[in-house]
């Protein structure tokens, strides 16, 4: 890799050791590749959306907390949008279409009848623990 060779004449990869120098924070390791590492995948989904939309790189200096609350309001977007183009869980979206990092005041009863996950006749005949459907 030319950034970890400090005598490089690649500028990119100058510029990426002199960071990685000044910021004893940054730790680079090395790891299989495709190994199924979530942070990994993501990092290469950025890459290749940065090549082919053109959004370079810029090393800014945010306030820690103004970066925490940008990540914040992307997570949960992505989480609003999973949860609006989702498949499961329907009967509750149905209530409570938004998602929110706060708790709910649902006690788990409340959410047992709702989902219908719970010793209903329907849920126990759904997972062939029970004959009928009906309440006895």
């Amino acid at each position: 890799m030319a950034s970890s060779n400090s005598k490089s004449t690649n500028e990119t990869a100058r510029k990426i050791f002199k960071i990685l120098l000044s910021n004893s924070r940054i730790k680079v390791s090395w790891f299989k590749a495709y190994a199924g590492n979530i942070g990994s995948e993501r990092a290469d989904q950025l890459a290749k959306d940065a090549t082919q939309h053109g959004q370079p790189y810029s090393h800014t200096k945010l306030p820690k907390p103004q970066l925490k609350g940008l990540l914040r309001k992307r997570m949960l977007e992505e989480w609003q949008t999973l949860w609006k183009n989702g498949d499961t869980g329907r009967k509750i979206y149905n209530i409570m279409s938004s998602v929110s990092f706060r708790p709910t005041n649902w006690i788990r009863e409340d959410v047992i009848f709702f989902s219908q996950h719970g010793p209903f006749p329907a849920y126990l005949k759904r997972f062939h623990l029970s004959d009928s459907d009906y309440c006895s």
